[in-house]
């Protein structure tokens, strides 16, 4: 070696070209980046939170209506008039990108939506920050690639590594950010090396997750170890009405959905505001009725109660559908946030319920109903966004509870085999054909 390729070999550029560094910074990239759209989104939504409880209960009921209107209204403006590509979910467009697109996505769009999401998720919609984690983690990887001009190749594997590394900072679920990735996108594209870096980048970028905000799970859960008995047999109804209400959910958002979109007398911006008009009245009067607000946000404070028996009863029915009607109506009239987060918030609270009447009857302790919420949240989201193997593994990363390790892999795949039966397209497919776009999984350069 010359001199001179000795230099150029040292090169911060040339050495970050390698991909081993390439897959380290952008989990650091992508980890501190998930970090500040958590943060963001607290933030906003705490100091809403705050500035409505210290007002009277008429304003504060007032509030709760009009804040996700009002936050509607703003995601439909940008949308229409300075960035359309920045609603919706986050992952089907990332999907578009790796295989029709040639794995390239903007800044730009990147930017938008992590603003939409914290006007959106920060104003109370009933929707999740995980999906858009994914699309603003994947944008940065694919804007590194394009800056530090990749082969081909290995430039089209930056589009996964930004879904995991997303992924893992999101839930701090390394784990179950690497099986997503594989059962979302690489399936029809297997790729060992693509897989390598998927999990250099999400362990990092958990590690700078867990660096700022803890390494605790993210739901807190007071459930103590579970010995195997016969009441985990619950997982059976838990898992055939987990995939039953997957389908009915899935069917009524795409079908709310259409309406949106051919609804000609509305003009396009105005939308999200008329959603999230709806949604805000659903969530205000469940508030009256139950005491809680987990429909407004992410409901971390009801995913915690839930899954440690106490919530239990009428409540868990109640939170139940009013979820189902609050996150149809946020996403389907163009809300900014994903569907993963309200896929748990359902499921845990419909695996709750069947718990709490289990609980009745037999006159159980109550620590079953957080039991089988657990169970729920994981059958329910194996049937809505169609990852049984991801299934497993976020709930057990964010719960920290191996105890019904096995009732849970049995009710989720129940409730992902009939749900795939009712509807063989998945949820994420579903919504890019019904915008008229279809992935072209065998034309992707390999």
């Amino acid at each position: 070696m010359t001199l001179q390729n000795f230099i150029r070999a040292l090169n911060p550029v040339e050495l970050l070209r390698r991909d081993f560094f390439i897959y380290i910074f952008i989990g650091l990239v992508c980890g501190a980046a998930a970090v500040i759209f958590h943060l963001s989104i607290r933030f906003v939504f705490d100091s809403l939170h705050e500035y409505q409880s210290q007002q009277t209960p008429w304003i504060m009921l007032t509030i709760m209506v009009s804040a996700p209107a009002i936050g509607g209204l703003v995601v439909g403006l940008i949308i229409q008039f300075v960035e359309p590509q920045a609603g919706g979910g986050g992952i089907p467009q990332t999907k578009v990108a790796y295989w029709n697109n040639n794995g390239i996505l903007t800044i730009k769009e990147a930017f938008w939506r992590f603003t939409l999401t914290v006007i959106s998720l920060g104003s109370g919609g009933s929707l999740g920050r995980e999906g858009p984690t994914v699309h603003l983690c994947a944008s940065i990887a694919s804007q590194i690639g394009q800056w530090l001009k990749l082969r081909k190749e290995t430039f089209q594997s930056m589009i996964p590594v930004g879904m995991g590394a997303g992924l893992a900072a999101a839930f701090n679920t390394p784990l179950a950010a690497i099986t997503f990735v594989i059962e979302e996108v690489l399936l029809h594209d297997y790729k060992a090396k693509a897989i390598g870096g998927i999990i250099f980048a999400a362990v990092t970028a958990a590690a700078v997750e867990r660096i700022v905000l803890g390494s605790n799970p993210v739901y807190l859960v007071h459930l103590l170890p579970f010995d195997t008995d016969l009441w985990m047999l619950i997982c059976l109804p838990i898992g055939i009405l987990g995939g039953i209400f997957a389908h009915i959910f899935v069917t009524g958002l795409l079908n709310t959905r259409h309406f949106f979109l051919n609804w000609k007398q509305c003009p396009n911006w105005g939308k999200p505001a008329i959603g999230g008009l709806a949604m805000g009245i659903t969530g205000t009067m469940i508030f009256i009725t139950t005491g809680h607000d987990g429909i407004f946000g992410l409901g971390y404070e009801d995913f915690t109660d839930t899954l440690s028996g106490n919530i239990f009863g009428v409540t868990l029915v109640i939170l139940f559908v009013g979820k189902i009607i609050a996150t149809i109506l946020s996403f389907s009239s163009g809300g900014s946030g994903g569907l993963i987060s309200p896929s748990l918030y359902i499921g845990m609270m419909l695996g709750g319920s069947v718990g709490s009447l289990l609980v009745h009857i037999f006159d159980l302790s109550n620590s079953i109903v957080g039991g089988a919420a657990l169970l729920g949240m994981g059958a329910f989201f194996a049937g809505v966004i169609r990852v049984p193997f991801t299934s497993v593994l976020l709930v057990y990363e964010m719960t920290g509870n191996y105890s019904l390790i096995l009732p849970l892999m049995f009710g989720n795949m129940l409730a992902y085999n009939i749900a795939e039966r009712l509807r063989p397209t998945p949820l994420h497919e579903a919504l890019l054909i019904q915008n008229g776009i279809h992935l072209n999984y065998y034309a992707n350069p390999k």
